[in-house]
Parts: structure tokens; sequence; C-alpha cells
């Protein structure tokens, strides 16, 4: 019976150290963060889809965080995202790009009303159009 409850207690022990190492900051571990982007506001034809961003606006605008503050900033708009159900998909201005420390790379693909983001859809929140424009 002792031998059971240390086996317990180390297995406990052991959970609660993961746990609490995975809880980490999202912020934490980025290590960069670039927008590119058109003008929010320009119309097209048709809608723009993440992979098809590059080859309709080859030279958009780029704005890059790579101190502790601006990636905060980003990282809190992006962690409160509205998720939308109802099959909207963004008409994509920008992509974000966010490098981790680990060399992993996430890309956001914005629109005006819309996000995408670890693929899914968000409405993009207006805080974040206003730091892109900034």
């Amino acid at each position: 019976m002792k031998k059971f409850n240390a086996v317990v207690i180390v297995a406990f022990i052991a959970v609660c150290l993961f746990a609490c190492k995975s809880k980490s900051n999202a912020a934490d571990d980025v290590q960069t963060i670039k927008f590119k982007f058109t003008e929010l506001g320009r119309e097209t034809q048709f809608r723009i889809t993440c992979d098809k961003f590059d080859y309709y606006f080859p030279e958009g605008k780029e704005k890059s965080f790579d101190k502790k503050p601006g990636i905060d900033s980003v990282m809190q708009l992006l962690t409160g995202l509205k998720m939308v159900n109802d099959g909207t998909e963004p008409d994509v201005r920008g992509k974000i790009y966010i490098t981790h420390t680990n060399k992993a790379v996430d890309t956001v693909c914005v629109g005006v009303k819309a996000l995408n983001y670890n693929g899914t859809t968000y409405e993009t929140p207006q805080g974040l159009l206003a730091l892109i424009q900034k």
C-alpha cells in the first residue's frame, strides 16, 4: 500500500508540473511578428484567398514587431477572438506571420470583416486593423 501511495504521489506531482509548464503565456514563445498588408479598404471583383494574397499583392506594406510590448499587444488582440460559424471566409488584405522561438511560424490571414487563424475563422478585431494601419 505504501508503494501504491508513493506512485500516486509521484504521478500527481508529474501531472502538476506538466500542467503548470504548459500554461505558459503564448506570447512568451513569440520571437517576432511581421505584418504584410495592402490597403484594407481596397476592393477587388472577387474574394482574395490566403494562398493568393502574395500573388495579387506582391508589393504590400510591411510592419514588424520584435520587442515584447509590441508582441504582447498583438497577441492580446489575437487571444480574445470571437469565432464565426456562418460560413464567412476572409477577403484577405493582409497576413500576419508569428515566428516562435522554436522557429515555427503561424500565419494569420486578415480581412476587414474576418480573419483565419490556426484553421478557424474569427471576426477581425477593429483594434487589430487600427494597429496594422498605424
